[in-house]
Formats: structure tokens, C-alpha cells, sequence
């Protein structure tokens, strides 16, 4: 009797968690009824040039959404149906960047601000990197597990664009770097992590290369541009690292015998150890099992 009321008290509790939980989650903040008719997944407009545009919005999105509690007239004006500002990159950037000033003005002078400037649609933007789905309505904290910006899933957000091989081969970019970044000590460390809190003092891409001030690896400002400049970014994890630390880091690039030979040489005389103990495994297993069968048959 006491173990099931003991049981039982556990459940009260347990329903009582979730009732609780249930009452206090708030809806996203519409004031204008806006998602009266935005909700509707068959609401959609027409441009002047014949393009089809969907006008719905997923309630269930912004209800979890980092700006649920701001009203839809904050970034869509106090009257939306009376505004002809056309719905772009570089729109959408701009209007990010009315309360987000710093991190906009980082990013405009960043290799993928300054080609969003020429026009170039390509370049990553702010829903690009803050949004699961690249949707203004569907931006989440940085710091929720799940967020594309959470510092495990960092790489994964990069390579939508950067393990795109016909996209980055428009721009000259033959390196694998998602696949190479996966392959290095930090990339396994990343994968390997137990929990996500294990995961926050790997490096990513944003610890090598910046956030929102990314900087083309061409250009001699960029933290990763030059043996200097890329010692003084690795000391940042590694005190005291210094140039000749920097010099055995491979990067994207695969070791060759122009890149860092010594890597190169080694990896291939490890290779051809492990292939020759394979073999000789191998033989010295097929001897066995032929005179096993031998030694039956004569028998």
C-alpha cells in the first residue's frame, strides 16, 4: 500500500508538471489578427510578373519562434497591404538589421554582405543561417539545441551552401570543406561529444573564420589568411601556439606533397603498413583453413 501510494503520488505530480506546463505556453503575439487569414495554407498572391507567392505563415513556427512575442506590424508595417516593398534578400536584411544594427553592419562589410549588396542571391543571409527552414517567421535562439547557430549544428548550416559542389564551383571553390572539417580533429571531437555542453569548446566554422564579419580567405584581414593571422586564431583555443603550430594545420586542403608533405608521407607509409598486416592476416588465415581442410580430408 505504501509503494502504490507512493506510485501514485509520483503521477499526481507528473500531471500536475504538465497541466501546468500546458497552461503557461504562450501563443505568439498577434494583436492585429493577422494569422486569421495567413494561417490558411492555401493563401497566396500574384505578382506583376505572374509569379505565384504563397502568403502563409505556420502558427505552430512562430508559437516557437526567438521573435514570437513581437507583433507582425514590428517588421511588416502598421498597415502590410499597403506596402510594395519587394520581399529579398537584401529587404529582408535590412530590416533584420533595424534592431539588429551591429550584427548588420558586420555582416555588410563581410565577404557575403558585400555580394549581397551587388545583388549576388546566392550569399547566406540572416534567415539563412537563423532559420531551420531559411523562414523569417521560423528564427530561433542561438542558444536552443536545435538552432542552426547551436554550436553543434554550426557546420551543418554551413555546408548547405559550402558542400554544395556545383554551387561552389561557381565561385572557384574545389575544396570539400564540410567533408574535410568532418575528417579533422574538430570535427570528430564535435561528432564525438556526449552532450551538447561537451560540445560548446570545439572549434566550428565560426571560431576559424568569424560570425557575422566572415571575411573571404583571399582577403589579408581575414583570421585565417597568412601563417600570423592564423596562429594568433588558433591561440585563441591553444596559448602559445605560434606559427610553427599553424603550419602543420592542413585546413580544407588534403596533404600532398606541396601541402605539408610530412603529413603526406606518413598517411601513405601507415596506409601501406595497415594494408601489408591486413594481407599477411588475411594469408596467414586462408593457410590455416586449407590445411584444416587438408587434415579432414586426408582423415
Amino acid at each position: 500500500m505504501r509503494r502504490l501510494g507512493f506510485l501514485l503520488a509520483i503521477a499526481v505530480v507528473i500531471v500536475v508538471a504538465i497541466v501546468a506546463f500546458r497552461s503557461t505556453r504562450a501563443d505568439a503575439l498577434d494583436k492585429n489578427g493577422c494569422l486569421t487569414c495567413h494561417s490558411n495554407p492555401g493563401l497566396s498572391t500574384t505578382t506583376k510578373a505572374g509569379a505565384k507567392v504563397s502568403l502563409f505563415v505556420n502558427e505552430a513556427l512562430i508559437n516557437t519562434a526567438a521573435h514570437r512575442y513581437i507583433d507582425c506590424t514590428t517588421c511588416h508595417s502598421a498597415d502590410p497591404h499597403k506596402v510594395a516593398t519587394p520581399l529579398t534578400k537584401l529587404s529582408l536584411a535590412e530590416k533584420c538589421g533595424s534592431c539588429h544594427q551591429y550584427e548588420y553592419e558586420q555582416h555588410l562589410n563581410s565577404i557575403h554582405g558585400q555580394q549581397l549588396a551587388q545583388g549576388n542571391p546566392d550569399v547566406a543571409t540572416c534567415v539563412d543561417c537563423h532559420s531551420p527552414t531559411a523562414n523569417p517567421h521560423n528564427v530561433i535562439r542561438v542558444l536552443e539545441y536545435n538552432a542552426p547557430t547551436y554550436k553543434k549544428n554550426i557546420s551543418e548550416t554551413c555546408a548547405k551552401c559550402h558542400d554544395n559542389q556545383q554551387l561552389m564551383a561557381n565561385y572557384g571553390i574545389v575544396e570539400k570543406v564540410y567533408e574535410s572539417y568532418m575528417r579533422s580533429f574538430h570535427g570528430k571531437a564535435m561528432q564525438l561529444g556526449t552532450y551538447e555542453i561537451t560540445q560548446l569548446d570545439k572549434a566550428t566554422c565560426t571560431n576559424c573564420h568569424g560570425v557575422h564579419d566572415i571575411k573571404s580567405v583571399a582577403d589579408p584581414a581575414a583570421p585565417v589568411a597568412g601563417l600570423d593571422n592564423l596562429a594568433k586564431t588558433c591561440e585563441q583555443c591553444h596559448p602559445g601556439a605560434g606559427v610553427e603550430f599553424a603550419k602543420g594545420f592542413l585546413g580544407h586542403k588534403e596533404a600532398s606533397p606541396d601541402n605539408i608533405p610530412a603529413a603526406h608521407y606518413t598517411e601513405n607509409v601507415f596506409r601501406v603498413l595497415l594494408i601489408s598486416v591486413l594481407t599477411f592476416g588475411a594469408l596467414v588465415v586462408s593457410a590455416a583453413v586449407v590445411r584444416y581442410s587438408i587434415n579432414r580430408w586426408r582423415d
